[in-house]
């Protein structure tokens, strides 16, 4: 893939991040900014754990293969 896909790819998923969390902050109390910074980081962080373990499991089977 280029450059420009990539990047394509990214704002998308900005996008959707950001429609998700705007839409869980209004559901609860949407007082400030923070609250929708702090649903956002949540919703980060509880993607990337996911992301991580099936790339650390991917490259462990890959390493093996190797072998």
């Amino acid at each position: 893939m280029k450059w420009a896909d990539w990047i394509i790819v990214f704002s998308l998923l900005l996008i959707g991040l950001s429609c998700l969390t705007m839409s869980a902050t209004w559901m609860g109390k949407p007082e400030s900014i923070s609250s929708y910074v702090t649903n956002l980081l949540k919703i980060c962080f509880w993607i990337t754990i996911p992301i991580i373990i099936v790339a650390f499991i991917y490259m462990i089977v890959k390493r093996r293969k190797r072998k």
